[in-house]
């Protein structure tokens, strides 16, 4: 790996520690913010097309390859669970 890879893929693991410190000390402070909830609206467009609204103004969009019955518009729900993993 070059320099230029290595720089764009570090992680600083101190800045994530004390970001976890932090928001363990408020959770301590005050348990009752320490639950979260979290929502999607989901709405099926066509076929296997579909649609979900997340807090924040997001929508992310959803389908299946031709070849699955889909019309090929974005990516599969597989798929993004295999993104989220390691987002």
């Amino acid at each position: 790996m070059d320099e230029k890879e290595e720089s764009c893929c570090s992680i600083d693991y101190q800045h994530h520690k004390e970001i976890f410190e932090k928001r363990r000390q408020a959770f301590l402070n005050n348990p009752e913010k320490a639950v979260t909830t979290h929502s999607a609206k989901i709405r099926l467009i066509q076929d296997q097309y579909k649609e979900a609204k997340v807090p924040g103004g997001y929508t992310i969009e959803c389908d299946e390859p031709v070849e699955r019955g889909g019309m090929g518009k974005g990516p599969a729900p597989l798929q993004y669970l295999v993104a989220s993993v390691g987002l």
